[in-house]
């Protein structure tokens, strides 16, 4: 019984650590497309892979930054030279010409 226990709680503890960032735009003008991307960084001096976001409009809505247990235990246990991420994009449509957007 224990063991069950302690397999179910060290279960729980393992899927559900994780981190997330947000960055989202003062007056958001949602509907675009969403693109994920996993990121790698590296601690070396060659410099790090850059990740875009592909938006056919070049404008974004919001931006997700997460990690979860896995991933930040990597980064643990290579003592930060390797520390993947998932960053999630929102892309913004073009606003219309059309109306007025003051309140």
């Amino acid at each position: 019984m224990e063991i069950r226990f302690s397999f179910i709680l060290v279960s729980s503890v393992l899927l559900t650590g994780c981190a997330e960032h947000r960055l989202v735009v003062e007056r958001p003008n949602p509907d675009g497309e969403h693109a994920i991307v996993n990121s790698k960084a590296y601690l070396l001096p060659r410099g790090q892979p850059r990740n875009v976001a592909d938006c056919q409009t070049n404008l974004i809505d919001e931006v997700r930054v997460k990690t979860n247990f896995g991933q930040s235990l990597i980064t643990v246990l290579t003592l930060g030279f390797y520390q993947p991420a998932t960053i999630e994009y929102y892309c913004a449509k073009v606003p219309s010409d059309e109306g007025s957007t003051d309140e």
